[in-house]
């Protein structure tokens, strides 16, 4: 566990310097056609990203998500308890929650740090798993701030959205007219702008996928390693895969990497051209062996999980020990 920290912690920086020569290979490709202005504002971008990644990243994905927070227990109170205890077995800080109010059933943890790190459920999700396969989700998701998965796939979700945001851009100003000046200029000079312009949201997308795929299966082993009930999250991933549903937020490429599991796209489509995470049925595989071929038996919930609406106060119910942790 210490070496995938500290190795996510060195790419964690190796992830923003490359994405900062990217954009300076970039915002030179397009300076040959648009004039040194181009330069000059993705550079200017490539700061204020890096500003963005430092201090307001887990916020931006937040809001990209359409995500809640909640500020006080009797709001969720069984996802708060989930949330608390797998925190204290993990030793880390509780990080904040939030709910996306979405059908899909999806969850998705974000953070510069254990001390800064989110964990975010659609209401999809607490309404169609039941308690042991929450609780292996959100063991999941805790896993992730504790491997310091979080600051390396929250930095590359708002980097890779700035690089597509930038190529859309200029690709807009093209077709509107820009570079008028640079008529008499080689037209493989306009070949090699647009082909870049083209391939730089591709290239951000293949680093999200490297850096994704193996860390679910890690996150999936801790998981299980703090639940002591693997088949709990074999389970999820079972009523996860079959549940899906488009969602256009969820969908959104900056941020698909974040889930639990793929989510399909406005169209009912995965959302990446390159998938960023590995096969359900490898993951759920792996947890079956872990569980010795135990499985879970999925019950279902009538009434699913109510979410209050903000300011709705609710009544706590008697504290209970959680059913799976051994806590």
């Amino acid at each position: 566990m210490y070496r995938q920290i500290t190795s996510n912690k060195r790419k964690s920086l190796a992830l923003l310097a490359g994405f900062l020569v990217l954009y300076g290979v970039l915002g030179y490709v397009l300076s040959l056609w648009f004039g040194v202005a181009a330069l000059v504002i993705a550079l200017v971008i490539a700061v204020v990203m890096l500003f963005i990644n430092l201090y307001m990243a887990d916020d931006l994905v937040m809001a990209v998500a359409g995500a809640r927070h909640i500020e006080r227990k009797e709001e969720a109170p069984e996802l708060w308890r989930m949330v608390e205890n797998l925190a204290i077995t993990a030793g880390l800080p509780m990080p904040r929650l939030y709910v996306v109010e979405d059908e899909s059933p999806n969850a998705f943890a974000a953070g510069r740090s254990p001390k800064q790190a989110i964990v975010a459920v659609t209401t999809g999700l607490l309404e169609r798993l039941d308690e042991e396969e929450l609780e292996g989700v959100l063991a999941h998701e805790v896993s992730h701030i504790r491997n310091y998965d979080v600051r390396l796939m929250t930095w590359a979700a708002v980097l890779a959205g700035s690089i597509a945001l930038l190529a859309q851009i200029f690709m807009r100003g093209m077709w509107f007219g820009g570079g008028d000046n640079n008529r008499n200029a080689n037209p493989i000079v306009l070949v090699v702008v647009i082909v870049s312009l083209i391939l730089a949201p591709i290239a951000a997308i293949l680093i999200q996928f490297a850096i994704s795929r193996r860390r679910e299966y890690v996150a999936d082993a801790s998981a299980a390693e703090l639940t002591r009930y693997p088949q709990g999250l074999a389970s999820a991933l079972e009523q996860i895969s079959a549940a899906a549903k488009p969602s256009a937020r969820l969908g959104n490429q900056a941020i698909a990497h974040l889930m639990i599991m793929a989510p399909l796209g406005a169209r009912g489509h995965t959302s990446k051209l390159f998938s960023t995470h590995p096969p359900p049925e490898d993951r759920i595989g792996r947890l079956a062996q872990m569980a010795g071929g135990a499985d879970h038996r999925h019950e279902d919930l009538t009434e699913g999980r109510a979410m209050p609406r903000p300011g709705e106060h609710r009544e706590l119910p008697p504290e209970e020990p959680m059913a799976s942790t051994g806590l």
